[in-house]
């Protein structure tokens, strides 16, 4: 039984701590939160004890491994004091929002080796496993083209959004992610835009709402992906790879299969809210991975270094639209060589 303290009580912080309820092999052990109501709020939902401060969290003998749920800009502090206490750590995307604190977070888990994994739970997602296991075992032959579509049914708050990062940090990075896991080969340069199509409040504070961006490797091979911070008719989720002898697509995943048939016509199933819904299973196959390299020592699906990636390949979006300009990806992480990043 693994012994969990999670250090953020927000939205993303419950969700955690759901999962970790309905676990087997897990308990939610301490709850830190800079607001001690929002964690009085969670424990007496889901158990666990309130802690005054982080330290004390981390320090429990009962806690044997940290989930860092706070806001993005606490992760690397939360991260380093976890590992260099000896703590299996897992952290919410992004890691931080400026690659040389990343660099240096991967410099410190690289002296205090403990488990750690990324939030990344697409990959878990057991649609996207399925689309994936297909591509490696060359169904459509060598890859030539992938597009996504991801899109929110509405934006978050703003000062959600002021403290993010932006679209490309906060969104776009679950995409940029899965395409590097489908791939499986770094991406060479990137091409975006933006635009405001939603709400002018999102400009205003320096963001955008609507956002499109291409990405290419070395080879050729191009993904495009776009996202909106508005979808009308619910959580839309696709992927299409193209390959050489073939392409696999990964449509939106109902609430239900069950379509009605009646004198006002077909009604089909409708889709998901949002992501909780939509990843209920996934952030249970991701927390039971993460449980297994904690106690079992099996090798992660997502790292630190894929983590580092994503913000790269999120800065260069950032960069691009802001610029008008096509951004080259090489040697943005030095001393690390790119093919240590890549997944294994």
């Amino acid at each position: 039984m693994v012994g969990i303290g999670l250090i953020g009580a927000g939205r993303i912080g419950k969700l955690h701590a759901s999962t970790i309820r309905r676990a087997q092999n897990c308990r939610l052990v301490a709850v830190y939160d800079e607001q001690r109501a929002s964690a009085e709020t969670l424990t007496s939902i889901v158990g666990g004890t309130v802690c005054d401060h982080v330290d004390a969290l981390i320090d429990n003998p009962a806690v044997d491994a940290v989930f860092v749920c706070s806001p993005t800009d606490t992760h690397v502090d939360m991260v380093t004091l976890s590992a260099r206490a000896g703590k299996a750590v897992f952290c919410e995307k992004p890691i931080d929002l400026d690659i040389a604190r990343v660099l240096h977070c991967v410099s410190v888990l690289e002296q205090h080796p403990v488990p750690f994994a990324m939030g990344f739970h697409r990959r878990f997602d057991p649609h996207h496993r399925e689309m994936y296991d297909e591509i490696r075992r060359g169904r459509i032959g060598q890859i030539e083209q992938i597009h996504f579509v991801s899109r929110d049914p509405a934006p978050p708050p703003l000062a959600y959004i002021q403290r993010s990062g932006g679209i490309f940090r906060d969104m776009m990075i679950h995409d940029l992610d899965q395409c590097r896991f489908i791939l499986g080969e770094e991406l060479d340069s990137l091409f975006a835009t933006g635009s405001v199509l939603v709400d002018p409040q999102i400009g205003t504070s320096g963001d955008f709402d609507t956002v499109t961006a291409t990405l290419w490797t070395s080879t050729g091979v191009s993904c495009t992906i776009q996202n909106s911070r508005r979808c009308s008719y619910g959580f839309d989720q696709r992927i299409e790879v193209f390959g050489s002898k073939g392409s696999i697509a990964l449509g939106n995943v109902p609430l239900t299969q069950t379509c009605a048939f009646g004198d006002t016509g077909l009604v089909k199933p409708t889709l998901p809210r949002h992501f909780p819904q939509r990843y209920h299973d996934a952030y249970d196959r991701q927390l039971a991975a993460f449980v297994d390299t904690v106690t079992k020592g099996t090798v992660l699906c997502a790292t630190a270094l894929d983590g580092l990636w994503a913000l790269v390949l999120a800065d260069a979006a950032e960069r691009s639209v802001r610029t008008g300009q096509l951004v080259r990806i090489a040697d943005r992480t030095s001393p690390y060589d790119r093919s240590d990043a890549r997944r294994k």
